[in-house]
């Protein structure tokens, strides 16, 4: 979004919001925003500030939003690993996480006294001050800030330095807030699904609530996992059961489906049933094909664990369900339950022989080209009546 100075009609305004709630400011982007907004209304000539906000997440160690007078906003996701690399290390970033204080470089000396080699390309732009102020936390492991850049000669006055630090304190709050409304979705999203956290964050979260659906279900089965877990340590374990679910969920997201749960080694999604039903169907039969080829091509590459290779077996079916919550009352689990997913669950159990990839009849009906084929009726232990069972072309060849 552009720079745009008619956010506030005067300084009162400005602080006004500064020091209440709005809605509008969940996003990090907005926050910053209306901020430099306002800042630039008291006359202060700011051209460039970037935030840095934190986040709990176990693949983004946090976001820096980068805002330029007249220019769009950059948002950037960093993860855990930018610590260890140039874009971090020997920073003002880096520098203010140790020292936890205000840091200030007037740019207008010769480069060699700069610090930072950061310092010396915000000079080479232009800059003449630099300063990044800490927003006030008491968590030791994470440290937001905010810094301002001005190309005016003679950089900033005391008085603004003063004043920028000032109006850091509440905005410290305001940025608190968006972190811990960023951090829930985000954290939400990683352990719900992102339409199951969507409804959690709704208010969909009483127990015994749910919606009943139509959905193709997915179910997988890592291949000889007794066997893997004694012949490995509980660390080397995690770590292939990672890759493992790294090859298949990849492949679940990359075709419209929703990762319900992870099951000790089995996965549990659901694709939405949209028009046309037949492409739906042909999207969850290439989430399987990809998920079995990432196993082959991970195991192919893979040099850690020698002569191992992971399968799977991949059962589809589409059936009726209950999409909700379900548990005790302080500990409730956001999932989907019925006939249907019972009997996804022990068709994937028939994968043990040749078939990696099984289908109800239900769902091999609306698959294209003739690529599916029966293997005949099968009795599904715990449910009453036969299914006839459907593999694809290649499998059959195989067998």
């Amino acid at each position: 979004m552009l720079y745009n100075a008619t956010s506030f009609e005067n300084e009162d305004d400005f602080r006004l919001w500064l020091n209440s709630y709005d809605p509008n400011d969940q996003a990090p982007e907005d926050l910053i925003r209306r901020f430099m907004d306002g800042v630039n209304l008291l006359g202060i000539d700011i051209y460039r500030a970037s935030m840095w906000l934190p986040t709990f997440h176990p693949e983004l160690w946090g976001t820096q939003i980068v805002w330029t007078r007249n220019k769009a906003t950059e948002i950037f996701r960093r993860d855990h690993n930018i610590t260890s690399t140039p874009t971090y290390l020997n920073t003002p970033g880096e520098a203010i996480h140790k020292t936890r204080k205000s840091l200030r470089w007037r740019l207008t000396v010769p480069d060699e006294e700069l610090p930072f080699p950061l310092l010396c390309e915000v000079k080479a732009a232009g800059g003449t001050d630099y300063l990044i102020v800490p927003f006030d936390t008491a968590d030791l492991k994470e440290q937001p800030w905010i810094t301002f850049t001005t190309k005016r000669a003679g950089g900033f006055s005391e008085f603004e330095i003063k004043i920028l630090k000032e109006l850091c304190i509440p905005l410290g709050w305001k940025a608190r807030v968006t972190m811990a409304e960023f951090s829930t979705k985000s954290l939400l999203g990683v352990y719900l699904g992102e339409n199951a956290a969507q409804r959690v964050i709704n208010g969909q979260f009483k127990r015994g609530t749910g919606e009943s659906i139509n959905a193709i279900i997915w179910y997988c089965d890592l291949r000889g996992f007794t066997r893997l877990s004694e012949q490995y340590t509980s660390t080397a374990l995690v770590n292939i059961l990672d890759q493992y679910f790294e090859c298949t969920a990849s492949a679940i997201e990359a075709s419209g489906g929703e990762i319900l749960k992870f099951i000790g080694d089995a996965v549990l999604a659901v694709f939405p049933l949209t028009d046309p039903l037949s492409q739906c169907c042909e999207n969850a039969l290439t989430a399987a094909e990809t998920a079995l080829d990432n196993l082959a091509m991970w195991s192919k590459q893979q040099s850690q664990y020698p002569a191992l290779t992971l399968q799977a077996g991949v059962a589809l079916h589409i059936g009726e369900m209950l999409y909700g919550n379900i548990g005790g009352s302080s500990r409730l689990d956001f999932t989907v339950i019925g006939a249907s997913v019972n009997e996804v669950t022990r068709l994937e159990s028939l994968c043990k022989t040749n078939f990696p990839v099984l289908a109800s009849e239900v769902f091999a009906q609306h698959i294209s080209d003739e690529k599916m084929y029966s293997i005949g009726k099968r009795h599904l232990v715990g449910v009453q009546q036969e299914h006839e069972i459907f593999t694809l072309e290649k499998f059959i060849k195989r067998s």
